[in-house]
């Protein structure tokens, strides 16, 4: 639904008031007026990842912090557990590399143009860009842009070479049309409950693998037994 909304009103351009609005020209084709064409870099500061040294053991694995990689963000709007996470030691080698929560990453290098939000501090390796944002109400409007400039990030990024590699200056300098603030907070009041009720949901689907996780081999193991317990067997229909 926050899709088909975005849609509708920043590609079709039929948002609130839309009729009183006449368009004009830009470099990016024609747009409403009072909107603009700006750069990635002007919602944000756009940080590139980079991998804490692999001779230092000592960085990785104990829960400290996620560090994202792309197969992480895969069908996940929100990043909500990594493969591997940085001890308190690896993220502090680089501590200007720490992403707060609701920046936006982007995988930039070999399968670009995947698209996440990050729910907790976080840091990335160096094939994802994300954006810190400046102001959090165009946390959803951004998510959309970035997911439908895929193609142009392909294109970009482009070397001849096997693995497109778009860099850090490139991607800040992608240019997208940008709605009046007016519009891009009606958006934001819309549809925030929704991406945070995906957000939950989401969360709620890990706790869930987890406990089952836990469980599913002292039931089988004979360590759980069930044979007294009182449930409840019913056919709900």
């Amino acid at each position: 639904m926050a899709q088909a909304i975005y849609r509708e009103w920043f590609v079709n351009f039929r948002f609130p008031g839309h009729e009183k609005v006449k368009m004009v020209k830009s470099e990016l084709g024609m747009i409403p007026e009072g909107w603009e064409v700006k750069r990635i870099s002007d919602f944000g500061e756009v940080v590139t990842g980079k991998t804490p040294s692999k001779k230092k053991p000592e960085y990785y694995n104990d829960n400290y912090m996620p560090f994202i990689k792309t197969p992480d963000m895969h069908d996940n709007m929100f990043v909500l557990q990594t493969g591997e996470c940085l001890s308190q030691e690896g993220a502090f080698s680089q501590k200007n590399k720490t992403l707060p929560s609701d920046s936006i990453c982007v995988s930039c290098i070999g399968t670009v143009g995947i698209v996440s939000i990050i729910s907790h501090p976080s840091q990335t390796n160096q094939q994802i860009n994300s954006i810190v944002l400046k102001n959090k109400n165009k946390r959803e409007f951004l998510y959309f842009t970035l997911k439908d400039l895929r193609e142009t990030i392909k294109k970009y990024g482009s070397t001849g070479a096997t693995m497109t590699n778009l860099n850090k200056g490139k991607f800040e300098n992608l240019k997208i049309i940008c709605p009046d603030e007016s519009i891009i907070n009606s958006y934001h009041d819309k549809v925030r409950a929704m991406f945070d009720n995906i957000r939950t949901l989401l969360m709620k689907n890990n706790n869930l693998r987890k406990t089952r996780d836990l469980l599913l081999p002292k039931l089988i193991s004979g360590e759980i037994d069930v044979e007294r317990m009182d449930i409840n067997t019913e056919v709900i229909r």
